[in-house]
């Protein structure tokens, strides 16, 4: 079988974002309870292997702006060296660094750019970055500088009670696809999943996926900075990384807000690491 010769490894420990929304602090732990919980994970594809990590970004300021302009400069250069990547964060203020980096790495313009992404959220991370950019601004921030159009970006298990007034008439007036929760309950989301994501690949150059781990319930992920006591399951996230995995356009997975500082027997790191493990497996057998 086939294999892809590497991916790349990029860690943000950053947590200013969530510190301006009042969530719980920690998630600057995240990229190294994410790598202490992949050394654990073996299996037939060649995974580790494979693997160009690429470290994390250092220095971490204090001022949020900054640190998304120098992440985006570590993605851009970490995913161009092999085509393929994850980033864990940290904050889903990286969300935008993320879509900032590919779009550089992939030398493509803010005019007319065909990238494309699903946030899989209970969140829509909508939020206007003023007075503060918080880990609930990435998609307004990236929406609004032109860097992502609205038409080809999901948002995919968007919780009606995690989201205000304000947030859902931005996304309405941008025209933003929602596919909420209560769709995707019972073993649905799988099939969801795949439908949006190939509509989307039809439309696009490349496709981000990004993962904020406030999307799983509680019960399987509750070392993040926003618990949520309903969400997805385990498998559901396998299946969905497997789908994207598989996608051809699918050039990056973001796994954000793991907070080891709030974690229990490290189950959140270990869905963290088992959730791009399958990723990376099913990518590097395209």
């Amino acid at each position: 079988m086939p294999h892809r010769s590497n991916w790349s490894l990029i860690g943000i420990p950053d947590h200013a974002g969530v510190i301006n929304v009042g969530g719980r602090i920690g998630a600057a732990l995240g990229p190294n309870a994410f790598r202490k919980a992949l050394a654990r994970l073996k299996g037939r594809d060649p995974v580790r292997e494979t693997l160009l990590d690429c470290g994390d970004l250092k220095p971490v300021s204090s001022d949020v702006r900054e640190n998304l302009a120098a992440a985006s400069e570590l993605i851009r250069h970490s995913h161009r060296a092999k085509g393929l990547s994850v980033v864990v964060g940290g904050g889903h203020d990286h969300g935008y660094s993320h879509l900032l980096g590919i779009a550089k790495a992939l030398e493509m313009k803010p005019a007319g750019n065909r990238l494309g992404c699903i946030n899989i959220d209970a969140h829509l991370d909508v939020r206007s970055p003023n007075p503060l950019v918080t880990s609930g601004s990435p998609f307004h921030l990236a929406i609004e500088s032109g860097l992502l159009d609205p038409k080809r970006f999901v948002e995919f298990g968007i919780q009606s009670h995690c989201n205000g007034p304000e947030l859902w008439d931005y996304a309405e007036k941008k025209k933003v696809k929602i596919v909420p929760f209560e769709n995707l309950r019972h073993g649905k989301a799988i099939v969801h999943f795949k439908s949006v994501l190939r509509k989307l690949a039809t439309s696009c150059d490349a496709v981000v996926i990004s993962l904020d781990l406030d999307a799983a319930a509680s019960a399987f992920a509750p070392g993040v900075s926003a618990p949520q006591p309903e969400g997805f399951g385990a498998t559901d996230l396998l299946e969905m990384a497997e789908a994207a995995g598989e996608e051809a356009k699918v050039v990056s997975l973001g796994i954000f807000e793991l907070n080891p500082a709030h974690d229990e027997n490290d189950r959140t790191a270990r869905l963290a690491a088992t959730t791009a493990f399958h990723f990376i497996a099913r990518a590097l057998r395209r």
